[in-house]
């Protein structure tokens, strides 16, 4: 039976087609992508280690076709059975979209066929090759010879958000912005980096004057590291919005005046308490809807907090502290955007934000190169199969209220303390050990004459001495009163047999006590003989 075709003037409406995803173009060359391809490893010639983590490995290098400087970041691939960690997938699929001057490109892949290792597992090879940038953002900061100016702020700042407009504009969110994430050249340019937590929203991209705007649907809740992690995500919420992102441009914004992270939690519990002494008690006012979130339980004691962000960095001055206020606002739903944030006063006051290219150049300043200058040693290497939450920086994002590993400060740096002297001892080390055999029990001497009890000098004494079982004495038989049947499997054991082995012969076990579980195991076998019987004489 064939189906009616429907009239043009049918009263149904169709369904509308659904609008299309804006494409992510190079607003320099639209609808051009520079993704090369793959590539093998021999066209390039490596130079110098630069980082080393949960993620992998990354390796300075230099691409022997065009000269060009290059990081080589390798991902780790443990097992073949686990696949490819999920982390590296979304990085990659996100980099061979993404186009901006602000957003780290990915030039090629560099892919080696799996070899055998020694443990018969094979391991493949792949990296992604992106530009060679000469520090990170948290580097710089860590470096003590390194003194941002006003302008030099306001020119990172500004950069900063122009990559993440141009995210939210395409629909990504980021999850996991910090100051380990933002590359810097000696050219001036910061770039955002590492998109393993990056993914797609659904909601509408955001509108000036608009905020964050409202979530449609629920997200991963356990993202971004913990110093940077918006206040509706350490109490639970899913349902969240660009808004996440700019909560990390107001931390980063603010470590790069203070010199150092501003909210260094250790836990979930401790992260939230360090949130509302900067920006305040959450109220119905300042945060709508708090009480409703999974975790509120986590703020009791914490609405009695005073607010300090004012007080904090008044040298930022009227302007600074009020784009900084909206950046942390505690209601994700009047957190300013983007788009909002660039149009601040802020960045039209003086002193009027540099140019990338009169910032200075520094020393190069990676992973190992902090660690050289402090002593310490690279991050271990990566766990099987990757892990998700865990970036170049090896950030702990566990789950709710638990601390980090004793390794790990929350901030994805191993901060350790130097190593001990190679001269110092533990405190129960002696400096001398004595290796000679411990006294009598009973405080004796040994010999012929302890061993008849009788002392020097004073044989008249009563001989008290108990032989040991060790000397060649015997125990005395088990104590077992428990009737033995003779319809059972094995044979009843010899008082002088226990476990099949001679008490006190070659390996048997002379002073051993019986386990409680065993005497509760053969009591529960003695009531279960009994239930038999009573039913055998029940049936007779």
């Amino acid at each position: 039976m064939s189906q009616k075709r429907r009239a043009p003037d049918s009263p149904v409406a169709e369904r509308p087609t659904p609008a299309k995803r804006p494409s992510i173009q190079d607003p320099r060359h639209p609808g051009v992508h520079r993704f090369r391809g793959c590539s093998h490893i021999s066209s390039y010639r490596l130079i110098s280690k630069l980082g080393e983590g949960t993620f992998g490995l990354v390796t300075k290098a230099q691409d022997t076709r065009n000269n060009q400087l290059v990081a080589l970041k390798q991902f780790t691939v443990t097992n073949e059975k686990e696949g490819f960690p999920i982390t590296a997938l979304r990085e990659i699929k996100y980099l061979k979209q993404l186009r901006h001057p602000n957003v780290i490109p990915l030039l090629e892949m560099v892919v080696e066929k799996p070899t055998r290792g020694k443990d018969g597992q094979k391991r493949g090879t792949i990296m992604m090759v992106t530009p060679y940038m000469h520090h990170d953002l948290s580097g710089l900061l860590e470096n003590p010879s390194v003194q941002f100016t006003e302008r030099q702020i306001k020119c990172y700042l500004l950069q900063l958000l122009k990559g993440i407009q141009y995210l939210h504009k395409n629909n990504i969110l980021h999850r996991d912005i910090k100051a380990a994430n933002l590359l810097i050249n000696n050219k001036g340019i910061l770039q955002i980096a590492d998109f393993g937590l990056a993914r797609r929203f659904d909601e509408p991209p955001p509108k000036p004057g608009s905020g964050g705007g409202v979530a449609y649907r629920q997200y991963t809740g356990n993202v971004v590291t913990r110093w940077y992690r918006a206040p509706e995500l350490c109490l639970g919420e899913r349902n969240y919005t660009t808004s996440v992102d700019i909560w990390g441009v107001g931390c980063v914004f603010a470590e790069m005046k203070k010199g150092r992270p501003i909210l260094p939690g250790n836990t979930d519990t401790h992260q939230i308490e360090l949130i509302f002494q900067l920006c305040g008690p959450p109220n119905e006012r300042s945060m709508p809807g708090w009480e409703k979130l999974p975790d509120a339980r986590l703020v009791k004691g914490f609405v009695n907090c005073q607010r300090t962000l004012e007080a904090q960095f008044n040298v930022l001055g009227s302007s600074g502290v009020a784009l900084l206020s909206d950046l942390l606002k505690l209601d994700p739903r009047t957190r300013v955007n983007a788009m909002d944030a660039l149009d601040h006063e802020y960045f039209r006051v003086e002193p009027l934000p540099a140019k990338p290219s009169e910032l200075p150049a520094f020393e190069d300043s990676h992973e190992l190169d902090r660690r050289k200058r402090a002593g310490q040693k690279p991050l271990p290497p990566a766990p099987a199969g990757g892990t998700v939450g865990v970036g170049p920086s090896a950030d702990w994002s566990g789950h709710m209220g638990e601390p980090p590993p004793y390794h790990m400060n929350g901030n994805g740096r191993h901060v350790r303390p130097p190593p001990p002297p190679p001269d110092r001892r533990p405190a129960w080390m002696k400096e001398t050990r004595d290796v000679r055999a411990p006294p009598p029990m009973d405080g004796g001497m040994r010999g012929p004459d302890h061993r008849r009890g009788v002392i020097k000098g004073d044989k008249d004494k009563t001989d008290t001495y108990i032989p040991s079982y060790r000397d060649g004495g015997r125990p005395p038989p088990r104590d077992d009163s428990r009737d033995w049947r003779d319809d059972r499997r094995h044979e009843r054991p010899r008082d002088d047999v226990r476990g099949g082995r001679p008490i006190g012969g070659p390996g048997g076990d002379r002073n051993r006590e019986r386990d409680p579980r065993d005497r509760e195991r053969d009591r529960e076998q003695r009531e279960r003989d009994r239930e038999r019987e009573r039913a055998r004489e029940w049936r007779r």
